[in-house]
């Protein structure tokens, strides 16, 4: 695994505007939430798809197609200009680690992470 991320941080107001748009950075978002699917199916931010942290290094490895099949979303290319992938879980460290694969499979510039995740972001929404 890497020893630092390139992915960039993103804010509460800036993972809630691409939960809305799908939009940052001038980019089409693709939003990972990478905790368990019991914890992703117990309340996720809104239009995030679920690829938990342990699956990532092989389902990096996976065809295109393949990886469509599986996991229900395409990934942007590595080196998308016009794509990035942001991700986050509970508190932020299978986030860290999640990047870090990513940096590893050469995702850089289009690579992003919300830190605070999951428990940030519910506690915006509960009443």
């Amino acid at each position: 695994m890497s020893s630092s991320s390139p992915a960039k941080p993103v804010s509460l107001a800036e993972i809630t505007a691409i939960s809305s748009d799908g939009k940052h950075d001038g980019r089409e978002m693709v939003m990972l939430d990478v905790r368990s699917p019991s914890e992703f199916d117990a309340g996720h931010v809104p239009n995030a798809f679920n690829l938990p942290v342990d699956e990532i290094q092989d389902a990096l490895r996976l065809p295109s197609d393949q990886f469509k099949n599986t996991y229900k979303f395409e990934l942007p290319a590595q080196d998308s200009s016009a794509q990035g992938v942001v991700v986050y879980c509970q508190r932020g460290g299978r986030a860290a680690r999640a990047a870090g694969y990513f940096a590893d499979a050469k995702y850089a510039d289009n690579l992003y992470i919300y830190g605070p995740g999951w428990s940030e972001f519910a506690a915006t929404v509960k009443n």
